[in-house]
């Protein structure tokens, strides 16, 4: 299952799900990446021995905080959360995730799924790097992918000082698990 109780949200040692998009800013600010997270995510994965047969993650969209408290609003307006906060991850194969038998290695894979943001879905390619770190069975699992917003409804915000902003971005996790 995902572990919420690991680590910190203030300082990113968490699990968390979240965003990355570039803007150009006026005033003479310039370029600069938009990044948001949220940490209230659950899951479960389910292993048949070295094969990942099921998973799924959920994500409340509802709780993102962004690196700028002003763009908070504006990203959870262009998700719609108050009609659909969440957004979920479905593996839609089995994963060979071969020996995971010691502490320290380190796995990594490409998981085929399906990813659903207001309402839509979409196939997706997940990038995943999982690692063993403990003798307790904690394993840490981070990824990216890219989306272009347009693909789940996703109109991109906009700001009298924002010039312009990627219609795409990189979605990215951090997953703790545990038994």
């Amino acid at each position: 299952m995902v572990d919420t109780s690991i680590g910190s949200f203030s300082d990113f040692t968490s699990t968390y799900v979240g965003f990355r998009v570039d803007e150009e800013l006026g005033s003479g600010i310039g370029s600069t990446t938009a990044v948001g997270r949220t940490p209230i995510v659950s899951g479960t994965f389910e292993l048949d021995g070295s094969t990942l047969v099921a998973a799924e993650i959920t994500a409340d969209l509802s709780k993102i905080r962004t690196d700028r408290s002003k763009r908070d609003n504006k990203a959870k307006q262009a998700l719609d959360t108050d009609n659909h906060p969440e957004a979920t991850f479905t593996l839609v194969g089995p994963i060979d995730l071969g020996d995971l038998s010691g502490e320290g290695v380190e796995v990594e894979v490409s998981a085929p799924g399906t990813l659903t943001i207001k309402g839509v879905t979409n196939d997706v390619e997940v990038e995943l790097a999982a690692l063993l770190v403990s003798e307790t069975m904690t394993v840490v699992v981070i990824g990216t992918f890219d989306i272009v917003f347009a693909d789940y409804g996703v109109e991109v915000p906009s700001a009298p000082i924002v010039l312009s902003v990627e219609d795409h971005g990189v979605v990215e996790i951090q997953l703790f698990l545990t038994r």
